[in-house]
């Protein structure tokens, strides 16, 4: 046995051995040390990072911009507060200009001092010849509500207005909690009012 192993261990099939056994430790010990000199650039790939293994640090500071981030995304700053708003105003009624003695609200323009009381229909006509209109019930109850303005004494007029009892009758917020009382738009009983004119660009 001894003496066959002897006659096949010529020359040629130590160097043989001795070339893989080079070859196979090399491989290892270049699995060991490859650095950023030993990889082409571009050359590696999303599928080639592991999943989520990533971390701020990786990347230098502001060097990603929205091009590589999807914007829509990204939820508000949780200490930016009131972000969405200049000076209590959304960015749509900043956008937008309203006539001298008007403020934005509710996508109209409505006026900051309520009118002296007048019946229903004057008031209502006082409105149109300025090419203005009353507010509905819901504007004027939201914008009282949220302390755009106070309600006027006694209560306001509103645009709403509904058959009852074979007659019309106006809607009026009495109080700025928002309840609501009802009058016959023909009853000569006068209330405050305030108009309310179109958004400008």
């Amino acid at each position: 046995m001894r003496q066959a192993i002897r006659n096949r261990l010529t020359y040629a099939n130590v160097m043989a051995t001795l070339a893989v056994f080079i070859a196979l430790g090399g491989s290892s010990y270049a699995a060991l040390r490859i650095g950023s000199k030993e990889i082409r650039n571009n050359s590696v790939r999303s599928k080639d990072v592991r999943n989520r293994s990533l971390t701020g640090s990786d990347v230098a500071k502001n060097r990603l911009g929205g091009g590589a981030i999807k914007e829509s995304t990204l939820g508000p700053v949780p200490s930016a507060g009131n972000a969405d708003r200049v000076g209590g105003r959304t960015a749509e009624e900043l956008r937008v200009k309203c006539p001298a003695g008007t403020v934005p609200g509710g996508g109209v323009c409505i006026e900051e001092n309520p009118s002296p009381p007048l019946p229903y229909g004057i008031a209502d006509n006082q409105c149109i010849i300025r090419g203005r209109s009353l507010p509905t019930y819901g504007n004027l109850r939201a914008r009282v509500a949220s302390g755009q303005f106070p309600l006027a004494p006694g209560g306001e007029f509103t645009s709403n207005v509904y058959e009852g009892g074979g007659n019309l009758r106006v809607v009026i917020l009495s109080d700025p909690s928002g309840s609501a009382v009802f009058q016959d738009a023909l009853t000569p009983a006068a209330r405050s009012y305030r108009c309310i004119a179109p958004l400008t660009e």
